[in-house]
């Protein structure tokens, strides 16, 4: 049994950065809770941000959030904890939010004990695990290789309770955490307060993303969640805003490819037996969640390598003759860039192009199932190549020949595109792309996590 009735703790918002109402933050430190917790990182937005090593959120967003969370924490006097700092959770993020963390205590005078949590393992670490056979696919991809190991650009281990624990166990009032599961900020302090495990991490789970399961859905704000001996409670903290029995229950299947099953890194969720009941128009009790302990430990590897420079274009094509065979007339323009390419002595094999057809097929591909003819589509250019002269070089000839190439039934003499803005071609940068998405089994769940303590003084 726990050592205390309840505990309340506080999901700021989704993700750092995304912001939250001051209205729902002020309602919830005039409550009072236990625990200030909130996500900063996904893997959503692609490899690049991992591997470039920067946020994905405005630093302005980033700093006012925790600017406000900071002040509350040390109000209240309760723990803060962020996870997957700086968007992907690696060295560089958890260094940039460290950054802005010490400036805001210095700025707002605040002083406390802080916890950074590093989260990306060795290269030999990871490849000694890969010889001892302790690494798997995560879904239909190749073993994990020491080659992939060495050539990734950034790896980073989902941390799960332990560090956290230790954390706080070593004194932290804040917690900065590399890359971390999201409901393991929420399931740290039950767990370690002797509350219901299964209980516990699934009230960490729907919470994990604040107001995505408060309606109306306009955008993020703080949630708070109840945990007692045998169920627990959630509820927006603005006063004007609900949850549902429906909604609550339908986060247990975002990003999760089973209904009633959630995988930690300890072993995971079972939620076949749960209930979700109505307590009035805004709270809804769950209880009869089940945590199965693995027999193995594992955290999850995300990794990235770089992949060469990007450059995009993009036009509008209103014309239903091109239309009608913009599929044949994309192969022209790649075969012809080909061409080109090898006049000016650029391997076709060091660069990809890429033709999305927005308004036809760009997101589906070749599974589309709509034959309706559209009366305008988009049209996008993307060029990966191993230089910025190179991506630049082959989006431009790309560019001519969409603009200029024939095509059967043509009217016009020139200009098949509708272009936007100037200039018209942009280079985005350095591309990167997933290569390391696997688990790994541990001997220790802190053997990778190394934790620094700072005592942060205020002005």
């Amino acid at each position: 049994m726990p050592a205390q009735d309840e505990i309340r703790l506080l999901a700021a918002t989704g993700c750092i950065g995304y912001g939250f109402t001051e209205v729902a933050l002020e309602a919830a430190i005039a409550r009072g809770v236990d625990v200030i917790a909130a996500d900063a990182g996904s893997s959503d937005p692609g490899p690049y941000y991992l591997g470039a090593g920067k946020p994905f959120v405005s630093l302005r967003a980033t700093e006012r959030d925790l600017r406000l969370l900071l002040k509350a924490a040390r109000r209240l006097n309760v723990p803060l904890i962020i996870g997957s700092a700086g968007g992907g959770g690696g060295t560089p993020h958890v260094a940039l939010t460290r950054d802005i963390i010490e400036r805001v205590a210095r700025e707002e005078g605040l002083s406390f004990r802080l916890a950074v949590i590093d989260s990306e393992p060795s290269r030999e670490f990871i490849m000694d695990k890969i010889r001892a056979g302790r690494t798997a696919p995560l879904g239909p991809i190749a073993e994990l290789d020491e080659a992939t190991v060495a050539g990734a650009t950034r790896i980073v281990a989902m941390m799960g309770t332990a560090p956290l624990q230790a954390a706080l166990d070593g004194g932290a009032d804040v917690v900065l955490a590399g890359r971390c599961s999201d409901s393991a900020l929420y399931a740290t302090v039950p767990l370690s307060r002797g509350f219901d495990a299964g209980l516990a991490w699934h009230l960490g789970k729907t919470i994990e993303c604040g107001g995505a399961i408060v309606r109306p859905k306009t955008g993020q704000d703080c949630v708070i969640g109840t945990l007692r001996a045998d169920h627990f409670v959630i509820e927006p903290a603005h006063p004007d805003k609900r949850c549902t029995p429906e909604s609550v229950a339908s986060h247990t299947m975002y990003e999760n490819p089973s209904p009633y099953e959630v995988l930690e890194p300890s072993g995971l969720v079972d939620t076949r037996a749960s209930s979700y009941t109505a307590l009035d128009d805004r709270r809804v009790r769950v209880e009869g969640s089940i945590f199965k302990p693995g027999q193995k430990y594992t955290v999850k590897l995300e990794g990235v390598t770089h992949c060469g420079h990007r450059a995009v274009f993009m036009a509008g094509v209103r014309d239903p003759v091109l239309i009608r065979q913009i599929k044949p007339f994309s192969d022209q323009i790649m075969e012809r860039v080909r061409g080109e390419a090898i006049s000016l002595g650029i391997d076709p094999a060091s660069y990809t192009l890429t033709i999305r057809r927005y308004g036809l097929d760009a997101v589906l591909g070749a599974c589309e199932p709509s034959t309706a003819e559209p009366h305008e589509i988009g049209l996008m250019l993307d060029v990966v190549a191993a230089t910025p002269d190179d991506a630049a070089t082959i989006l431009a000839k790309a560019r001519y020949a969409a603009m200029h190439t024939e095509f059967a039934g043509r009217l016009c003499t020139a200009g098949n595109l509708a272009v936007p803005f100037a200039p018209s071609d942009a280079q985005v940068g350095e591309a990167f792309r997933f290569s390391v998405w696997h688990i790994m089994e541990l001997d220790d769940p802190l053997e990778i996590f190394p934790i620094t303590y700072v005592d942060v003084k205020g002005r």
